[in-house]
């Protein structure tokens, strides 16, 4: 497998050294309208960092999930090899707004999130990933704990038609794979269009410890962008995507993913010059996301015992409008969105030992639809070096199912629950301001409350372990929203001769936060084998989130450059007489980063060293367990021969450490922990002709 890896590369260093003789003209384009975020990152009123596309394809990674958590305090819950959970600031799942583009949301089918939204997303085919901090960016949509945006339809506009070509190709050792990706792209002054596709397929890892784990996926995505431009300051955009997910393992469930096939529709509209000159943007959207998700147990040890096939259809419809202009020297934008998902599916399961009993079937979701209509506001103004940005939001949530029920094979009545709906009024508003008090020095701080309706899983799922600990759950369709009061503290301070500065900390209180206890045999009793009993998901009074984030990157001194950051998260449920910390919270964690530009900014060869800290500050009330620190090198090689070739490669776990991170859900089935890859060898071609 060893010298599989480094003849792979070799092939494409030798390839590199074969497209170094063409000769490509690079010309100027224009470049696409794009929306401006509350002000510029540096002097936003709240933290916000951004992955650009060129960090992106050079990042040895292939999940976005993965992607993420380079940046400070955001973390990954891992139960495969793709299909990885952000947790950002301990918030997760939900309580993260997740945005494709505009306003697109897409609702996974998976009760365990096999398919959580970035899974339905190619990475090849990103341009940019905006990562908004706390509950501040009401206009995005209900925002609890912070907002992930992730941008694929960038198009590019020229003088005259051109066309483009873009093409990536990668491969990787250990856990042995290839990463394709090819994209046609083009326009004018009035048309542009991006055609785009992608296969990827990975086999199975050995970790640290030389221990084979299940982890091979195959991925194709296909895309395309239409933009138009009817006038000069207005552009539609239309977008669909197809992806296409085929046996996928996930080790720490109970079941694996057979096919998860989706379809997105995405139309935008984006406006700038009007005949009042009052008026700054007019953004408008709407989209659909289409999930049919398939799951078994065939690949699992007990499946000549029992064969279960989950089959569940998710939809997410939605729509938005929003107007900026004007308003006593400063700029207001007001609008409305709306969204509404539905969730439906079965288990069905088989006897495989007893073929005289019928094939049965268990609902999951039985028709469970949540709608959601919002108005909001927000108001930016700038006066003697303060940036002021206010922002309010009021939220209508509706949620109803058909009765929740669980029979037997044998038609006994397990589980009714027929009082399925619940409608919430929900508040929601953040003030903020950066003072720039001197060049290069910026203060920064914001307050927020953020309302979060609960989600389908919470309110409607029907018996299944969907959580960390080894229990079935069980929806609470009378669950109240969770509400997020917030404070951030930022500081910025820039020096040409010593670097750059960030350091930013905050505090969260939440009311009604959403935890689940559990039931007596009476209510409801476990239909799982091997889980400890039922929980339903309940509301606890309070718990308080706190920490921070620190970055620093030096000036470049002779070619050389290093940048280093640091982030720690501390949640407790103070709720509890004892107190208790909250469960699947990461701890503190610095990656310092050393650099060295060669030829010309050509060749760029850097370590980078991840320290990750033990953690014991863990749940009892979910079982949960303490997890080693440990230390992590790679070694990373970008090459480019010019604006149009480039070759990245390198080393990921150099000296083949057997770690595993906090968040990694344990192998099902036993109390192993689910370690990550040992010593990966990579390379990748990169052309934009």
């Amino acid at each position: 497998m060893f010298y599989r890896a480094i003849a792979s590369i070799l092939l494409v260093i030798q390839v590199s050294f074969v497209f170094s003789q063409i000769v490509v003209e690079e010309k100027v384009v224009e470049l696409d309208e794009v929306e401006v975020l509350s002000g510029s990152i540096t002097r936003s009123t709240f933290k916000i960092s951004h992955l650009s596309k060129t960090e992106i394809e050079q990042m040895p990674v292939q999940d976005i999930g993965k992607l993420l958590t380079s940046q400070p305090n955001i973390s990954g819950i891992k139960k495969g090899s793709v299909g990885i959970d952000p947790v950002m600031r301990g918030f997760k799942y939900s309580q993260l707004l997740v945005l494709l583009n505009s306003n697109t949301k897409i609702e996974g089918g998976c009760p365990n999130r096999m398919d959580p939204t970035f899974s339905h997303i190619s990475k090849n085919n990103i341009n940019d990933i905006i990562i908004l901090r706390g509950p501040y960016a009401l206009k995005y949509g209900a925002n609890f704990g912070g907002t992930i945006k992730v941008i694929t339809n960038y198009l590019q506009f020229h003088d005259k038609f051109e066309n483009h070509i873009d093409a990536l190709f990668g491969t990787q050792s250990n856990h042995v794979g290839l990463n394709t990706n090819l994209k046609i792209r083009g326009g004018g002054k009035k048309l542009a269009y991006n055609i785009s596709g992608s296969w990827s397929k990975f086999g199975n890892y050995e970790d640290g410890n030389g221990n084979k784990v299940n982890a091979s996926s195959e991925h194709y995505d296909f895309t395309v962008n239409l933009g138009f431009k009817p006038v000069e300051g207005h552009l539609i955009k239309l977008d669909f995507t197809k992806s296409l997910g085929l046996n996928v393992d996930f080790p720490a469930l109970a079941m694996d993913e057979r096919e998860d096939n989706t379809k997105i529709y995405d139309i935008e509209y984006f406006g700038t010059k009007f005949k009042t000159e009052k008026i700054n943007f007019i953004r408008a959207g709407a989209y659909f996301s289409d999930v049919n998700h398939i799951m078994d147990n065939k690949q699992r040890p007990f499946s000549d015992t029992l064969v279960a096939i989950s089959e569940i259809h998710a939809t997410n419809l939605g729509t938005n409008v929003a107007v900026n202009f004007d308003l006593y020297g400063g700029k207001l934008e007001v609008g409305l969105d709306y969204y509404n998902i539905t969730k439906t599916g079965d288990r069905t399961k088989q006897l495989i030992k007893q073929p005289g009993l019928p094939q049965f079937s268990e609902s999951i979701w039985d028709n469970a639809n949540i709608s959601n209509i919002g108005l909001f506001a927000e108001y930016q103004i700038e006066k003697e070096r303060i940036n002021y940005v206010f922002s309010l939001r009021a939220d209508n949530n509706n949620a109803t199912s058909n009765p929740m029920s669980r029979i037997k094979s044998n038609g006994d009545l397990q589980y009714y629950e027929s009082n399925t709906n619940s409608d919430y009024f929900n508040i929601s508003f953040s003030a903020g301001l950066n003072w720039e008090f001197s060049n290069n020095k910026n203060l920064s701080f914001s307050l927020g409350r953020g309302v979060r309706s609960p989600d389908v899983t919470e309110r409607f799922i029907i018996l299944l372990p969907v959580g960390y600990d080894n229990y079935d759950y069980l929806g609470n369709p009378q669950l109240l929203p969770e509400t997020n009061y917030e404070a951030d503290l930022g500081l910025s301070l820039t020096k040409q001769k010593y670097g750059s500065v960030l350091l930013s900390t905050f505090f969260s209180y939440v009311d009604d936060f959403i935890s689940a206890k559990e039931v007596p045999p009476s209510v409801a009793r476990p239909q799982t084998k091997g889980v400890l009993g039922v929980k339903q998901f309940v509301n606890v009074d309070h718990v308080f989130l706190t920490g921070f984030e620190f970055s620093y990157k030096s000036p470049e001194i002779n070619n050389w450059g290093l940048s280093l950051d640091a982030a720690y998260t501390l949640g407790v449920n103070n709720s509890l007489p004892n107190n208790d910390y909250l469960a699947e919270i990461p701890p503190f964690e610095a990656n310092l980063n050393l650099n060295y530009k060669l030829f010309k900014n050509s060749l760029i060869p850097s370590l980078n060293l991840r320290m990750v800290a033990s953690q014991n500050k863990i749940s009892e009330e979910f079982n949960e367990a303490t997890t080693p620190g440990f230390g992590i090198l790679d070694f990373n090689l970008v090459y480019r021969y010019s604006n149009n070739i480039s070759f990245v490669g390198g080393v990921s776990n150099i000296f083949n450490t057997a770690y595993y991170e906090h968040l990694n859900r344990r192998i099902i089935g036993s109390k192993s922990p689910f370690y990550e890859p040992g010593r990966i060898f990579s390379g990748k071609m990169i052309f934009n002709l």
